[in-house]
């Protein structure tokens, strides 16, 4: 009896497609984010800048990781545990500090103008 082994191979035109479509995601976070921190700067709100720090922690960073871990892993032969535990690991801590930034933007108190 002979057990047929069904290899997972991915083109390479899938790997442009992952690609483009992450460098369009990562545009547009960048984007928002770059308008956020615009606002804070504009009217010096403290709770803007927090919102841009949240929503790139929340955006840009996850994206950054996961195509810099593959862009690296197909230069170098990275461990599998590398794609298993820390790079999830990495973007779910990123993610969590950018909720809890998010979260403060909202609740802190704004700050009185004379």
């Amino acid at each position: 009896m002979s057990v047929i082994q069904a290899t997972d191979t991915q083109l390479p035109s899938d790997y442009l497609l992952l690609l483009s479509a992450s460098l369009i995601a990562l545009g547009l976070a960048l984007f928002i984010v770059f308008h956020a921190y615009r606002g804070y700067q504009r009217n010096s709100s403290v709770r803007m800048l927090y919102l841009a720090c949240g929503l790139g922690l929340i955006t840009v960073v996850p994206m950054t990781l996961s195509i810099g871990v593959n862009s690296l892993g197909q230069m170098v032969d990275l461990a599998p545990r590398v794609y298993t535990f820390y790079l999830p690991l990495a973007t779910r801590v990123s993610e969590i500090t950018g909720i809890c930034t998010l979260l403060y933007s909202l609740l802190i108190k704004p700050s009185k103008s004379k």
